[in-house]
């Protein structure tokens, strides 16, 4: 199928690749549906790209490049709704905030995206622990500050 993107254009989706997320994202409960996309520029920086908005892509990646000490546990009702298996089955992302001011950008590691990778259904989890922060800045995180590309 072919998707309007807000960052790539159009871009050609296989119907395989598509992440369901029964509940949404917070803030974006009426998407529902995602594709992951990136490209060459954009690595490691991915997009999570709504099928139901063309408009809504959120930049996202994978916590354990910034963060290798990252852990977390999730509720047993999560990796029911998720259908987790097997850990490795499970792929994790976060959100980051990509101001004009790039050494200003921040990750979300206390809400990560736990999607499973058999069954592509997703899900945005709070996590209870206070151990991470919502806006934690990417370039404490590299300990220097940052450059375009990472």
């Amino acid at each position: 199928m072919t998707i309007n993107t807000a960052h790539f254009g159009e871009v050609d989706i296989e119907e395989g690749n598509i992440l369901h997320f029964d509940k949404g994202i917070p803030g974006l409960e009426e998407d529902r549906r995602f594709a992951l996309l990136s490209n060459e520029e954009s690595r490691p920086i991915s997009w999570l790209q709504s099928l139901d908005h063309a408009e809504i892509s959120l930049p996202v990646i994978d916590p354990f490049l910034l963060c290798p000490d990252y852990s977390f546990d999730i509720s047993t009702e999560d990796v029911v709704n998720l259908g987790i298996e097997q850990v490795r089955d499970v792929f994790v992302l976060c959100v980051l905030v990509i101001p004009a001011n790039i050494e200003s950008m921040t990750i979300n590691l206390s809400a990560p995206i736990i999607i499973n990778v058999k069954n592509k259904k997703g899900s945005q989890i709070i996590l209870d622990d206070r151990k991470y922060r919502m806006r934690t800045p990417v370039s404490e995180l590299l300990g220097k500050p940052l450059k375009d590309g990472l």
